[in-house]
């Protein structure tokens, strides 16, 4: 990453009447930080909740930004946290590089002067990246009413600076862990308990299985960091799929024990699904999740919680549909050529 230009994000800033932006004070703001994205996600219904201390996890082991110039805090009139954001990069397979804006606010403040402003800022302040990139774009990320939907909001916003929604995510949750289904995977395959030392091999076959989409980049040690040090990560609770020496497939569920407890649920998340391009279409999916769905209710979980991309080439979609889960929200990814 370029390092010429030393202006802090902060300092591009040109806020509504009534906001600051002031630099990242380090694990002292994470807890804000949880509460901004959490409530932000719970207001667009997004039940994903996240923690001060993976925060700490994440933001020790960022690749794609400085957090000593790229990442800032709006503080309201009383000084309190109400905002934060940062930049982000991505050097993709297919030649792209994808400068990511990223700003989410308290729900109380969520407003289109204040969310134009930081955007604007973000875009300005990632110049030295889009500077040395030959095919630059920005990418940023709105709840959205759906496809063929009229926007509202941060995707409205979004699309008054000239960006486009090109991708599709969506998070889907099912109520209750009841009538899982039996489903079998193909013959020669089986699900063996994680050993340690197969950790790394585990999150590189995940990673694998995803080259040739849209937003593929090759692995490096943050990848490893995400999963392992994931200070939620249960191995026990993993499904990984193996026919001989190869893994064919797999399930990371985790279950977020303070969440639970703090909010009253019982929720567990079978995320990190993923089945090798060679297998994909013959059940491997379909039954390790229901499988996964299992090992979280005999730990005492009544309903999950995952998230897709709705334009999955394997049919992710559709194959949790028929498995139980409803659709909870919708996220679209907004590009907007930077040069």
């Amino acid at each position: 990453m370029a390092s010429e230009d030393r202006t802090h994000v902060a300092d591009r800033m040109d806020l509504p009447a009534g906001y600051s932006a002031r630099p990242y004070r380090g694990k002292a703001d994470h807890p804000a930080f949880a509460e901004i994205l959490g409530s932000y996600r719970e207001h667009h219904n997004d039940p994903a909740q996240p923690t001060a201390e993976q925060f700490d996890v994440n933001y020790a082991n960022l690749h794609d930004c400085d957090p000593d110039l790229d990442v800032f805090v709006v503080d309201d009139e009383q000084g309190n946290a109400v905002a934060y954001g940062r930049i982000g990069f991505a050097d993709l397979d297919n030649g792209r590089r994808d400068c990511v804006v990223f700003a989410p606010m308290l729900p109380a403040h969520i407003d289109e002067a204040l969310f134009s402003a930081m955007v604007s800022a973000l875009e300005v302040h990632l110049g030295r990246l889009i500077e040395e990139a030959d095919d630059p774009h920005f990418r940023a990320y709105a709840f959205h009413p759906g496809p063929n939907k009229t926007s509202m909001g941060e995707a409205a916003w979004l699309e008054s600076l000239g960006y486009v929604a090109k991708e599709w995510g969506a998070s889907l949750r099912r109520p209750h862990l009841d009538d899982i289904p039996e489903l079998s995977l193909p013959d020669g395959v089986e699900i063996r308990p994680v050993q340690p030392d197969q950790m790394r091999e585990i999150v590189a076959a995940y990673h694998e299985c995803y080259r040739g989409e849209w937003d593929f980049q090759e692995i490096d040690e943050s990848a490893y960091t995400w999963i392992i040090d994931d200070l939620r990560r249960d191995e026990t609770l993993w499904q990984v799929a193996w026919h001989g020496d190869t893994i064919v497939g797999q399930v990371k569920p985790f279950i977020d024990h303070e969440k639970n407890e703090e909010r009253g649920e019982l929720r567990g998340y079978p995320e990190y699904i993923a089945t090798h391009h060679d297998w994909r279409n013959q059940g491997v999916a379909g039954a390790l999740l229901a499988e996964s769905l299992r090992v979280l209710r005999d730990r005492g979980m009544n309903e999950a919680v995952l998230g897709v991309d709705t334009n999955n080439p394997g049919g992710a979609f559709q194959l949790y549909t028929k498995l139980g889960f409803e659709l909870q929200s919708y996220e679209a990814v907004y590009f907007k050529p930077a040069k």
